[in-house]
Parts: structure tokens; sequence; C-alpha cells
């Protein structure tokens, strides 16, 4: 009974960040409970390797979040293996960890886009496919910093703040 009610079989996932770390222990587990997955980041040896980890149900998509108009792409690529995903999970992550007077306009453009932007406008592509569905679910992981300061980490502690936030404004716009 406990496999049925957790049973995630015929659900279609996309990790960003699924290569590595926390996004591919994330993959792991939704693999786990009967998901195809699909595995989104940068680098293309650790998704390849993840992907053949997880086997048949697993896939791959090369993509560097951070570039706001590969956006539309990577919905479309990663609905190609399996069928548009049921669950995304926003877990692409970087943290140049800088003191502020060394912070340029690249640290922090990078991880705004990829921890922030990303995961609203990757979702905003989803979230149509989702509701014609009548299901779907948007995951994003925020951090300890989306309440509290830790040194040399002011564009990552922003973009886990307006995650925590925009997680809310996004149930509240897309949720029944």
């Amino acid at each position: 009974m406990i496999d049925a009610l957790f049973s995630l079989a015929g659900k279609t996932a996309l990790v960003t960040g699924g290569g590595t770390g926390i996004g591919f222990a994330i993959a792991a587990a939704l693999h786990g409970a009967g998901a195809s997955v699909v595995l989104a980041g940068r680098r293309e040896a650790p998704l390849q390797d993840a992907s053949a980890r997880l086997g048949s149900r697993a896939a791959p998509v090369r993509a560097d979040l951070a570039d706001r108009a590969s956006l539309a792409r990577v919905a479309e690529d990663s609905g190609r293996p399996f069928g548009a995903p049921d669950i995304v999970v926003h877990a692409a992550g970087l943290n140049a960890r800088k003191p502020a007077a060394e912070i340029g306009d690249s640290d922090w453009d990078a991880q705004i886009e990829t921890m922030l932007s990303a995961p609203f406008f990757l979702s905003r592509h989803l979230v149509p496919a989702m509701a014609a569905k009548g299901w779907g679910k948007i995951v994003t992981i925020a951090s300890q910093q989306s309440s509290r300061a830790f040194p040399d980490s002011i564009p990552y502690g922003a973009a886990k703040g307006g995650i925590a936030q925009m997680t809310r404004a996004m149930a509240e716009a897309w949720s029944r």
C-alpha cells in the first residue's frame, strides 16, 4: 500500500542540476519512486554519468540555465525522451563565495539567473502542459540563506531569499 501511495510510475521529472550533488540525489529518489527522470545541467560528462547510473528511465539535457534565451529549448528538449515533465525540481545552484567588494557583474548575474530567474522562466514554459494534464509539481530548493546571511555569499543569499518568496507567489498564481 505504501508503494502505491508514493509511486511516481508513469510520471516524468525534470531535475536541474541533476548531474551532481543534491540534484542527483533528488533525481535518484524520484527515479526510485518510479518516475522517468530528465537531468539538466551545464556539464555534459556528469550528466552522462548520472544518466547511465540511473538507467533506461533517465536522460540528460545539456543546458546553461543562466542563459534565459535557452529555457524554452530546455523545456522542449526535456519532454522528448519521456513526455512533458509532470514534475520539475529546481536544484541547480552555484556560489561564488567572494567578499562584497570582489563580486563582479558576471558573479551576480550567473547566480541570480541560475537560482532565481531560471526557476521562474523554465516553470512558466512547463506549466501549460502540467495544467492541461491537471497535475504537476514544481519544487524549488532554498537554503538557510533564504532567511539568514552568511559571509561572502551576497548573490547566493539574494537568490535563495528570492526563491523562497517566489515559490509562494508561483503557488498562488499556478495552483488551484
